[in-house]
């Protein structure tokens, strides 16, 4: 039996219904009355009223105003777990309503934290490098064990990674949540369908988009509004010029939010959407998580989250990697000063610190100086 629900959520959801997505037309409607309440009565005193709404609106008013419409609705959400909230309610993400055009309805399935210490959404490419899937992944990770919470899309590439990433964080409450691009109950790409239930079981999957809505290509970018709006900042790790992840990033910067990228190597196809984001000053340059961290000093990473210092091999490094480790493990130099022991082409010095940032070989000081990350790391000259 669904769950018992006020007159005020049905009116909702009434009208959530008949608008969809749509909720800037949602609160047009609801503008017109007192509540949502008064809104659904007058629709059922006369319906003429509403008649300079679009016809399949009026349609869909009309279904749903129908007896035992919204409890057969409550009925199909009960059993496949779905749960809704709306702005003003206490589930209802603070972040999300600060908005302009909030989702009128917001379904989940899981649990979602309403209002988190951090939350970062962690966008890319659906085709990463192994450098971008490494990079994803550590910063999810990393995020989720200091406490922050990771918000993706859950498509293949980057935005699995860094929710895969989160969930390995094992003390983390509410690691991920990911927002899709159809209804909750819909699992969008299939080749996720076993992230999509890890993702439930320690966070949520949440959607505008009613329940049982299939994918469109035109419901992707008003999702990527959702995901800015979830965070306090997006990250961007690997991405070609033009793309979905651009759009998601211009979303955050209208909605007031942060935004970082990671660079990556010059020339490559997907480094020309985060290089061009710091080069026209879109975005702020991050190395690593503590970058991120030092943005939000609310986080911290708890020691006994951390994970064990790796074994490195000095042999499976590049040549230029291993002259770099070679001279660091006398103890931090400087750029200049590394660039005049090896002799070794500025974009070639760059890429190698990079990578061996990215890979958690070494630390970035300020001064541009380098370390051995410790911590992290145990080099073998084997």
């Amino acid at each position: 039996m669904a769950r018992e629900i006020t007159a005020k959520e049905e009116a909702l959801l009434w009208l959530n219904y008949a608008t969809e997505y749509h909720a800037r037309l949602f609160q047009k409607v609801a503008a017109r009355f007192e509540t949502v309440v008064e809104a659904k009565a007058a629709f059922a005193e006369n319906a003429e009223d509403f008649s300079a709404l679009p016809e399949r609106v009026l349609t869909r008013l009309a279904e749903a105003q129908q007896s035992g419409f919204i409890e057969r609705l409550l009925e199909r959400m009960e059993k496949k777990n779905i749960q809704f909230t709306y702005p003003g309610d206490g589930r209802y993400p603070r972040l999300l309503q600060e908005i302009s055009d909030p989702p009128s309805v917001l379904y989940y399935i899981g649990r979602i934290d309403p209002d988190p210490e951090l939350s970062l959404a962690i966008i890319g490419s659906r085709h990463p490098t192994k450098y971008g899937i490494e990079v994803a992944k550590r910063f999810g990770y990393e995020l989720a064990s200091a406490g922050a919470l990771v918000v993706s899309g859950m498509a293949e590439g980057v935005d699995a990674c860094a929710a895969r990433g989160a969930l390995d964080a094992k003390n983390a409450v509410c690691p991920t949540v990911a927002v899709l691009g159809c209804g909750v109950d819909i699992v969008y790409p299939q080749a996720n369908e076993r992230l999509y239930d890890e993702i439930i079981e320690r966070g949520a999957i949440v959607s505008e988009f009613l329940p049982g809505t299939r994918v469109e290509r035109y419901h992707f970018p008003i999702r990527n509004c959702v995901m800015s709006a979830l965070a306090h900042g997006t990250l961007v790790i690997e991405a070609a010029e033009r793309s979905g992840t651009s759009i998601t990033a211009g979303y955050a910067h209208d909605q007031g939010r942060d935004v970082f990228a990671v660079p990556g190597r010059i020339g490559d196809e997907m480094s020309a959407g985060p290089n061009g984001m710091i080069s026209r000053g879109e975005a702020k340059p991050v190395f690593s998580p503590e970058d991120i961290f030092s943005e939000y000093s609310c986080l911290h990473v708890p020691a006994e989250t951390r994970e064990p210092a790796n074994i490195v091999l000095l042999s499976s490094l590049k040549e230029e990697q291993r002259a770099i480790c070679r001279l660091l493990k006398s103890g931090e130099m400087s750029f200049d000063e590394l660039c005049e022991s090896l002799t070794l082409p500025i974009g070639t010095m760059n890429a190698s610190l990079t990578e061996l940032q990215f890979s958690g070989i070494i630390l970035s000081l300020p001064g541009r100086r380098y370390s051995i990350d410790s911590d992290r790391t145990r080099l073998k000259d084997i």
